[in-house]
C-alpha cells in the first residue's frame, strides 16, 4: 500500500513513493510493484468503462420492463415527497430520464446505467487514491464484469443509485478522515452528509452507513477525536434535512413507509439456517464466487490491520464501509428473510480491498504476478459466464442449468406488451356506455398495463386480500368510476366472489397463457382476465392484508 503507517500523509503514486513504505508483513496490503503506478492502467480502466457502457446502452431497449420497473415508472407519473415502499429518488430519476429520452424502456433505464457507471468511477477514484491505478483498474474490471453490475445497469430500481451514493459517501468520508488540511476535511464532511442524504432518498439501507462509520471511529484511536467535533453531527443533520420531505409525506399517509419496512423485517420463510444459506449463496452469485471469497478474506484482513502496518488505517476504513453491512444482514437472516439486493453497497469497498490484495500479490515475485493476474482473469471470466447464464436462459439450459419458470427472473420481462395489446383489443370488443377502467390485484399487472397499453391509462389496484402498495395513495380515485365497466387482470381467478360484490356482472375469459419457447414447454405465466360490468361498490382498502 502506498500510505505511510499511522500518519495523515496523503497517498501518492509513483516510484518515489514506494521508498517510504515500511517493510510489510505477509498479511499487509503494501508492497505494490512499480508498474502498479503506470498511468496506462488509468487509460485501461476508462476504456473498459467506455466499452462496457456502450454495450449496456445497446441492451437498454432489448427487453420489456420488469414489474418493479413499471411500478417505479408509475411513481414518476405522480411525483411526491414520499412513496409507500421506499424513498422518492427512483421516481425523480425516471421522470428526468424519460423527459429526455421519451417514455420507453431506454428512457426508464438510462438513469440506473449512469449511476452504475458512477459507482465504478467512485470505486476507481478511491482505489487509485489509496493504492494505485492498477488496483483501480482491477476493481473496475472485477466488479464491472459481475452479474451485480450487469443487472444494476439494466434494471431500473432504487438499488443502483443507492450503491452510487454509498460509494460517493465513502469517497468523501475518506477525505474527511485522512485529508491533510482541516478546511478540506470540513468540506468533505459536508459533501459526505449530502451524499448520505441522497442515499436515504433512494433506500433506507443507507442508514447502515452510520453504524459502519461509528465502528471505524471506535476502533481507530487516532480518529476517535471526531466524536467530540461538530462536523460529523452537522453532516448527519444535512442528511436528515434532505430526508425531511419523506417524514412530512409519511406524517400525512399513515406512516406507510416505516410500517412497510417493519413488515419486511418480520417476514419469515424457511428456517434461520436456510435463510442464511440463501443469502450467502445469493451474494456469491451476485458478485461471482472469486470476488465473493476474495473480498471477504481481504476485508477480514483489512479490518484487523493495526496502525504499525502501512496503510492499516485506510484498509480498516474500507473494511468498515462494507463488511459490517454484510454482517448485519447475515444476522438479520436469523429473524427474517433478507433479499439478495439488500447488502449490495457492501461490495464496493470490499472489492477494492481484494483488488489491492491482488496488486500486492503481483509485486512479490514474477510467479506471484502470474498467479494474481490469472486469478483476476478467472474471476472476470466467471463473472461474464454467470451474467450470460442469468440473462440468457437458453445458454443455461444448454449447459444443463434448468430453472422452473417461476424461479427464472428473466421471465419477468417477457409477455407484457402482448398482454397489453390483448387487453386493448378486449376493451374495444364491446361498448361501455358509462366508461371503462383497468384494474388488477397487486401492483405488477396494474403497472405493466399502464405502461404498455395504448394511451398509457391510469390503472387501479383493488387490493383483494393482497398487501398494500403505492396504489393505496390513490385508491380514492376508484369512487370516480362508480357505474363504469372494468377489465380486471390477475394471476388467479380466486377473486370471483369478491368481484361479484363489486360489480353487477363478471365474465371470465379463457386463461391467458404467456409462452417462452423453446426455453420452456409450459407457460411461464398464466393470467386471468375478467370483464366486469357496472362498478357498484367502493371498498377502498378493506381487503388489503399485510404491509
Amino acid at each position: 500500500m502506498t500510505a505511510s503507517a499511522g500518519h495523515n500523509e496523503p497517498l501518492r503514486g509513483g516510484k518515489g513513493s514506494r521508498s517510504v513504505i515500511p517493510q510489510a508483513r505477509s498479511s499487509d496490503f503494501s508492497g505494490l510493484p512499480n508498474y502498479a503506478f503506470d498511468k496506462r492502467w488509468q487509460w485501461a480502466a476508462m476504456i473498459f468503462l467506455a466499452v462496457t457502457t456502450l454495450l449496456r446502452l445497446a441492451q437498454l431497449r432489448s427487453f420489456e420492463l420488469a414489474p418493479d420497473e413499471a411500478y417505479y415508472w408509475e411513481w414518476s407519473r405522480r411525483l411526491s415527497l414520499g412513496y409507500y415502499d421506499q424513498g422518492p429518488f427512483v421516481a425523480y430519476m425516471i421522470r428526468a430520464t424519460t423527459m429526455v429520452f421519451g417514455t420507453n424502456e431506454f428512457g426508464v433505464r438510462f438513469g440506473v446505467l449512469a449511476f452504475s457507471v458512477g459507482t465504478l468511477l467512485c470505486g476507481y477514484v478511491l482505489a487509485r487514491r489509496l493504492f494505485s491505478p492498477m488496483t483501480g483498474f482491477l476493481f473496475v474490471a472485477l466488479l464491472g464484469l459481475s452479474p451485480f453490475m450487469e443487472v444494476g445497469s439494466l434494471i431500473a430500481t432504487y438499488d443502483p443509485p443507492l450503491v452510487f451514493f454509498w460509494a460517493l459517501s465513502a469517497v468523501w468520508l475518506e477525505r474527511a478522515l485522512f485529508a491533510d488540511k482541516r478546511a478540506e476535511q470540513n468540506r468533505a464532511w459536508t459533501i459526505a452528509g449530502i451524499a448520505t442524504g441522497f442515499g436515504f432518498l433512494c433506500k433506507h439501507t443507507m442508514l447502515f452507513l452510520i453504524p459502519c462509520l461509528v465502528l471505524y471511529l471506535a476502533i481507530s484511536p487516532r480518529h476517535r477525536v471526531w466524536f467530540r467535533r461538530p462536523q460529523p453531527y452537522l453532516a448527519f443533520v444535512a442528511a436528515l434535512l434532505l430526508y425531511s420531505g419523506v417524514f412530512w409525506w409519511n406524517a400525512y399517509h399513515h406512516w406507510w413507509t416505516f410500517r412497510h419496512l417493519l413488515f419486511l423485517v418480520h417476514k419469515n420463510s424457511g428456517s434461520p439456517l436456510s435463510r442464511f444459506g440463501d443469502l450467502i449463496g445469493s451474494q456469491a452469485l451476485l458478485v461471482g464466487p472469486f470476488v465473493f471469497f476474495g473480498a471477504l478474506i481481504a476485508s477480514g484482513k483489512g479490518l484487523f490491520l493495526d496502525d504499525t502496518m502501512a496503510g492499516g488505517q485506510r484498509c480498516r476504513f474500507l473494511a468498515c464501509m462494507g463488511l459490517p453491512l454484510l454482517g448485519m444482514f447475515c444476522l438479520m437472516t436469523f429473524k427474517s428473510k433478507v433479499q439478495a439486493n439488500w447488502p449490495a453497497g457492501a461490495w464496493v469497498t470490499m472489492t477494492i480491498l481484494w483488488a489491492a490484495w491482488l496488486s500486492t500479490m503481483a509485486g512479490r515475485s514474477r510467479r506471484s504476478a502470474v498467479g494474481a493476474f490469472a486469478l483476476a482473469g478467472a474471476a472476470g471470466t466467471l463473472g461474464v459466464l454467470l451474467t450470460l447464464v442469468a440473462v440468457l436462459p437458453g445458454l443455461g439450459a444448454r449447459m444443463g442449468i434448468r430453472l422452473a419458470p417461476d424461479r427464472d427472473q428473466t421471465n419477468t420481462v417477457i409477455g407484457w406488451r402482448a398482454l397489453a395489446a390483448h387487453v386493448d383489443e378486449s376493451s374495444n370488443s364491446e361498448p361501455h356506455p358509462k366508461g371503462l377502467f383497468i384494474a388488477g390485484n397487486g401492483y405488477q399487472n396494474c403497472s405493466e398495463l399502464a405502461f404498455y397499453m395504448r394511451g398509457r391509462p391510469s390503472t387501479h389496484d383493488l387490493f383483494m386480500h393482497n398487501r398494500l402498495d403505492m396504489y393505496a395513495a390513490d385508491v380514492e380515485r376508484l369512487r370516480l368510476h362508480l357505474g363504469e365497466d372494468a377489465i380486471f387482470v390477475d394471476d388467479s381467478n380466486v377473486n370471483e366472489a369478491d368481484l361479484k360484490r363489486l360489480f353487477e356482472e363478471v365474465v371470465w375469459e379463457p386463461p391467458y397463457n404467456v409462452w417462452r419457447k423453446p426455453e420452456y414447454s409450459v407457460p411461464i405465466r398464466t393470467l386471468y382476465i375478467a370483464h366486469c360490468r357496472r362498478f357498484k361498490r367502493y371498498v377502498g382498502l378493506e381487503w388489503a392484508q399485510g404491509g
